[in-house]
């Protein structure tokens, strides 16, 4: 898997594109270039979009390993993330829900507008 980190500084969002092949050392790496780059930011808020991500070769235990691993990452305490899925592939259900045990709450999204809106709004939840 390949990404691509960038910072929006219009809507003041931290982009993410995945792509590619999904592994574990691949994901980490990205969140360990995303809070190296931007974990200073107060709000942290990041824009996930998964949506290119083909091929998911993480176990059940990677992905529950890497949920917790998010989960534990101080710069990510009170971060907004939205992860944009695509329908038909949702590659982060067990990592949302390891993360959200650690009191990340990863928020999924099947649209760039409602992830966007989302993120730069005062809403708690997703609507």
């Amino acid at each position: 898997m390949s990404f691509q980190i960038r910072y929006d500084s219009q809507n003041r969002v931290v982009r993410m594109l995945l792509y590619g092949e999904a592994t574990y050392a691949n994901r980490v790496e990205a969140v360990r270039q995303l809070v190296a780059k931007y974990g200073h930011l107060q709000p942290l808020r990041v824009f996930a979009d998964v949506r290119r991500v083909s091929k998911m070769s993480m176990t059940l235990e990677e992905q529950q390993r890497y949920g917790v691993y998010l989960g534990q990452i101080p710069a990510l305490y009170g971060a907004r993330v939205a992860i944009l899925n695509r329908a038909e592939l949702n590659t982060t259900a067990v990592m949302r829900n390891k993360a959200r045990d650690g009191g990340l709450v990863l928020h999924s999204f099947l649209t760039e507008r409602a992830a966007m809106k989302w993120l730069t709004s005062a809403a708690e939840v997703p609507s």
